[in-house]
């Protein structure tokens, strides 16, 4: 081999390294690009998230207040005379009016579950024909909050929120030094030979990740985590289209990024995909049939 060829050998090697730094940096470039805009839109959207919180409050020292009603008139009830009927009414008034409380204000359907059964639970001792049309219409609103399918929100979210170091779809590298090859060979076939035996590549069609440094991966994690807290805060806002195609691109840039053929990888996949087809703020049932009732009832007694 002649002094003018070796030197045109490293020319190439030269070449293709300064191609693969600078394909290196377009790349970190585009991903600092992305992280920086969801970065953005996350802050905005706490900004929103915030707003909302304010209003929530508004309504939960409603409900607070409400919960010290049911507490005094609990105690006047209970001392009242047995047989003065009026104070049980009202007493079961008060609870319908927090089961209705519950659902509409807190989505709390067990809460709403709960008064509506002590509500029936007094109707039964109150043991009154004239509100029969009463605990009938009450049972139905019962049964229809029983059927009631709701999300574990927060188990959701925790599970969103402790998601493990995933491995991510890299090259491994070998110690071992490539053997001297016996038989003549040109120089571009030695050198795509020892850049065989260096480094093994896991081959993905869609990213060239075996070329990620060190700093590309952890931003690569980083953006996974922030594709993470966007899918958990339209969760929390019980907005399930958003939450769906959240979740989308979670599983998109899990698939392009980190191995498929982990256990962890794929049970998480799992996961993203059963949530996926949750409906996060399903239409609540109409309860307030009872309590409608009950309100009329008195009223016609009151007019006698």
């Amino acid at each position: 081999m002649t002094t003018q060829t070796k030197k045109r050998g490293w020319i190439f090697i030269f070449l293709f390294l300064i191609l693969l730094l600078g394909g290196a940096i377009v790349y970190s470039y585009q991903l600092w690009q992305e992280f920086n805009a969801s970065q953005q839109k996350i802050s905005a959207k706490i900004s929103t998230l915030q707003t909302e919180l304010k209003g929530l409050h508004s309504q939960t020292h409603d409900i607070q207040r409400l919960d010290k009603d049911l507490t005094r008139l609990t105690y006047k009830i209970e001392t009242q005379p047995e047989h003065d009927d009026d104070w049980k009414i009202a007493e079961i008034n008060y609870l319908l009016t927090i089961a209705l409380h519950r659902l509409q204000l807190q989505h709390d359907h067990k809460g709403a579950l709960a008064a509506l059964k002590a509500a029936d639970e007094r109707l039964q001792h109150l043991n009154k024909p004239t509100l029969f049309q009463v605990r009938t219409q009450l049972l139905k609103d019962i049964q229809h909050l029983t059927e009631l399918e709701q999300p574990d929100i927060a188990r959701l979210a925790m599970r969103l929120a402790t998601i493990p170091d995933l491995p991510l779809l890299q090259g491994t590298h070998q110690n071992h030094k490539p053997e001297k090859q016996i038989n003549e060979q040109s120089w571009q076939n030695r050198i795509l030979d020892n850049l065989k035996q260096i480094v093994v590549i896991r081959y993905n069609s869609n990213v060239e990740s075996g070329f990620l440094s060190p700093g590309q991966r952890s931003l690569v994690m980083q953006i996974l985590q922030l594709k993470l807290e966007n899918a958990r805060f339209f969760l929390l806002r019980r907005d399930s289209p958003n939450f769906s195609a959240s979740i989308q691109t979670v599983q998109d840039w899990i698939k392009h990024y980190y191995d498929q053929n982990d256990k962890q990888v794929n049970a998480l996949q799992k996961d993203l995909k059963n949530m996926q087809n949750i409906v996060l703020n399903p239409t609540l049932p109409d309860i307030s049939g009872s309590l409608s009732l009950l309100i009329t009832a008195q009223t016609e007694k009151n007019t006698q």
